[in-house]
Formats: C-alpha cells, sequence, structure tokens
C-alpha cells in the first residue's frame, strides 16, 4: 500500500533584513546611512587656515646630511575650518613671511605665497639632537597689516636603530616608504602598499602573489 503525502506550505515570515546598511523588505523606511562629515560654517570675513607638519614622519640620525623640511598651508577660506583666524587681504602683498623655531632656536624662515598648500621650507638637522621625544614647534606667519598667526607642529628627530626597518610617512602624499635599516646610509627608501583585500586569500593573492607587484608598479 502506498502512502501519499502533501506538502503544506508553511507561513512566509519577512524580517527586516538589511546590508550596507540598505533595507531591503519592501515598504521598509529609508534610513539615512549617517557617517558624513560634518560642513563648517560659513564665515561672512575671509579666513586663513595656516598650517605647518614636517615633510617626513620621523626623521632618522642618518638624514641629517640631506636635511629636513615642513609643508607650509596658507588657505584663504570662508569656511571655519579649525585654526582659521581672519585675514584682511592686500592686492599687493602676495605672500606671508614664515619662521620655524623650536623653543628660542630658529629652525628656518621663508616667504609663502597666499593661498597655497604643500609650500616646502628646508631646514637643517645639524641644530638638533636625536631623541626619543618628540620636539615642540612653533611656526609663525606675519602679514601686512600687523596680521599675525601661529600654530603648533610635532618634530620627530630619532636616533638611528639597531636593527630592523625604518618606515616614513610623508606628509606630502600621506604615502609611506621603508628601508631596511641593513641597507645602509646611501640606499633609497621604496614605498609601502598598506593595502588589504575585500576577497579570501586563498582563492586569490595565494595562486599569484604578482598581483601585488602589479599594483605596486600602478602607483
Amino acid at each position: 500500500m502506498s502512502r501519499h503525502y502533501t506538502r503544506i506550505p508553511l507561513p512566509v515570515r519577512f524580517t527586516h533584513r538589511c546590508r550596507c546598511n540598505k533595507n531591503y523588505k519592501r515598504g521598509s523606511p529609508i534610513v539615512p546611512p549617517g557617517g558624513q562629515f560634518p560642513v563648517p560654517a560659513t564665515s561672512d570675513s575671509t579666513l586663513l587656515a595656516f598650517r605647518c607638519t614636517p615633510i617626513h614622519k620621523p626623521y632618522i640620525a642618518e638624514d641629517v646630511t640631506s636635511g629636513g623640511g615642513f609643508i607650509i598651508d596658507t588657505v584663504v577660506t570662508h569656511s571655519q575650518v579649525r585654526g582659521a583666524k581672519p585675514i584682511a587681504l592686500e592686492p599687493a602683498a602676495k605672500s606671508l613671511f614664515v619662521s620655524i623655531s623650536i623653543g628660542r632656536s630658529l629652525l628656518a624662515v621663508g616667504l609663502v605665497p597666499v593661498n597655497t598648500t604643500k609650500f616646502e621650507i628646508p631646514f637643517s638637522l645639524t641644530k638638533l639632537i636625536p631623541r626619543k621625544e618628540p620636539y615642540a614647534v612653533s611656526c609663525s606667519a606675519t602679514y601686512p597689516g600687523n596680521q599675525k598667526y601661529t600654530t603648533a607642529a610635532s618634530l620627530s628627530y630619532l636616533p638611528n636603530p639597531q636593527s630592523g626597518s625604518v618606515t616614513k610617512l610623508d606628509s606630502r602624499t600621506g604615502g609611506l616608504w621603508t628601508k631596511p635599516f641593513s641597507a645602509g646610509h646611501t640606499a633609497g627608501y621604496t614605498p609601502v602598499l598598506p593595502l588589504g583585500f575585500y576577497t579570501s586569500f586563498d582563492d586569490y593573492l595565494a595562486k599569484d602573489l604578482s598581483i601585488l607587484d602589479d599594483l605596486k608598479a600602478r602607483g
């Protein structure tokens, strides 16, 4: 004797599912993803955003022969960004006089164009002693009309490591540069690729590690 079974469908239950902050259930409310950067308020007056930072972080003792440098930004804006202060622009004044010092020791001076970014002012490391603690740097700018601006920076100037490798942050690009310390003083730095992959390693990179070399060659 044969038996006949009838499959009874179970009731369908809709759940509130989301992926990447997107709600897929029909009729679900729209949920703003959030995470947006705040938009700074607008100023009626013209502002100057004065910035100062070392080109490389850190410098090490062997860099004394090549010297160091600071990147200066003098951005003119109407956005109330951090540290921005009012400036009365004068058509004939095209630059600011910038001085960089540590305590009472003057490291460097230079004329920096108004409304520019990544302007470099070199300085000599011979005036400093390598140490583990960073140096507190004061950067000042003066503009006609007795207008003065100041900002602070931190300068790392470390002793040469005894082993391992050296990695530096390049403030001009945000990139990383490294070299084995055993390579010697004359060896150059090579870029680091701080990149992760969304795919699993054993299905992708493990079969062909030359993918990393190809990405590095592309910059």
